[in-house]
């Protein structure tokens, strides 16, 4: 009896309870999330707890190191610029004073003496790039500079060719002198660029070497115009007053055309006919005749090359 009337009166105190709380329902209760709140929250604990575990931990330090775009390269670097070891930057200079094209030129220098001319020569080591414009690059020594300047590429037997910018190659030369051009130009040699030396007085002189007569050519010819063509020295200019020319009008034709403009026409068209050197006199002696030290800066004053003696 007395086990009958407590479990009436239990459940009497939960309905009171139970309807208590539907009358006075706090925001956002709901006895299905009650009851469920428990479980669930073990769950999502372990479950992050999980991720957690899964997920490697990331530094600050990591993030920051790692650039959100990749540097830019540029467009005027060469795609062989070797790797520059800090023991090859000349004295003076930092990384960041040296060229793209750091150690692509070459630089020699000859000073002379008092009275002779000097010579500074650059040489293009590119492995195959492009050519490069070295035209406006500064040469400096210790007491004087001179900029690269421009230059014939293919001189005209006119003479009026204008010059343009130098494109240095792999393998090209450029020679500057101290002296003057004859002609008032800088020049590509080419391979009758010696036959100019006939009537303009070079300093230092073209060298004498012109394509040679085609035997081919003189076998119609008589005897004593072949043996004169035959005799005459490279680029040399035959003389056109002798007694046998005056009845000789084929010889004397050809003979006209051994000159510059005779030799280019013959040849301008040959695979070999242009050279890898260049002819650049600046009128500037500005090399120290003992010691001195060249620095080769390009058009944004960036350290090419040095070179001392």
């Amino acid at each position: 009896m007395y086990q009958f009337l407590a479990i009436l009166l239990l459940i009497i105190f939960v309905v009171i309870v139970a309807y208590a709380l539907v009358q006075n329902k706090p925001a956002g209760f709901d006895f299905k999330n009650f009851f469920s709140f428990s479980s669930g929250t073990s769950t999502s604990s372990s479950g992050a707890n999980r991720s957690a575990v899964n997920q490697p931990a990331r530094s600050q330090s990591q993030s920051q190191l790692q650039p959100s775009v990749p540097a830019p390269t540029p467009s005027n670097v060469p795609s062989d610029q070797p790797h520059i070891n800090l023991s090859e930057i000349p004295l003076g200079f930092t990384i960041r004073d040296l060229s793209p094209y750091f150690k692509k030129v070459g630089v020699s220098a000859s000073p002379g003496s008092f009275g002779s001319y000097s010579q500074v020569s650059l040489y293009g080591y590119f492995n195959g790039s492009k050519p490069v414009d070295v035209t406006g690059w500064l040469l400096k020594g210790n007491r004087g500079s001179v900029y690269v300047p421009q230059a014939v590429d293919s001189y005209d037997p006119s003479g009026v060719t204008g010059e343009s910018d130098i494109n240095l190659k792999n393998g090209d030369v450029i020679y500057l002198y101290s002296t003057i051009s004859a002609i008032g130009r800088n020049l590509r040699l080419n391979k009758c660029i010696g036959w100019l030396a006939n009537t303009n007085q070079f300093s230092p002189p073209l060298s004498l070497s012109c394509p040679g007569v085609n035997r081919s050519q003189l076998i119609n010819f008589t005897g004593q115009c072949q043996g004169y063509i035959l005799s005459l020295a490279s680029c040399q200019i035959p003389n056109q007053n002798l007694l046998f020319l005056k009845n000789d009008y084929e010889c004397q034709a050809f003979l006209d055309k051994l000159n510059y403009g005779g030799c280019v026409a013959g040849h301008r068209n040959d695979y070999d006919f242009f050279s890898n050197q260049w002819l650049v006199w600046t009128g500037s002696q500005f090399l120290d005749f003992q010691h001195d030290r060249l620095l080769l800066l390009d058009k944004q004053g960036l350290l090419v090359t040095e070179y001392s003696y």
